[in-house]
C-alpha cells in the first residue's frame, strides 16, 4: 500500500475516533446537567422543560456518538 493512502487512512480514522469521543463527552456534560441543575421554570407555557430537553439531547446524541464509533 502507499505511504500516502495509508496515511490518508490513519488521519481518517483518527478524524472518526475524536469524533465519537466528543459527542459521547458532550452527551454525558447535558445529561449531567439535565439531571443535577435545578433549572428555574420557563417563562412560556408551550416550551419544553429544560431537564428534560437536556436528558433527550444528550440522549440522542449519546446514540449518534455510538453509531459513529461502530461505523468504522
Amino acid at each position: 500500500m502507499p505511504d500516502g493512502i495509508q496515511e490518508d487512512t490513519v488521519e481518517k480514522n483518527h478524524r472518526f475516533t475524536l469524533r465519537w469521543k466528543v459527542m459521547l463527552a458532550l452527551s454525558a456534560l447535558f445529561i449531567a446537567l439535565g439531571t443535577c441543575v435545578d433549572w428555574s421554570p420557563s417563562q412560556d407555557d408551550s416550551l419544553p422543560d429544560t431537564s428534560s430537553f437536556l436528558v433527550i439531547l444528550g440522549v440522542l446524541l449519546g446514540c449518534a456518538g455510538l453509531v459513529t464509533a461502530t461505523r468504522r
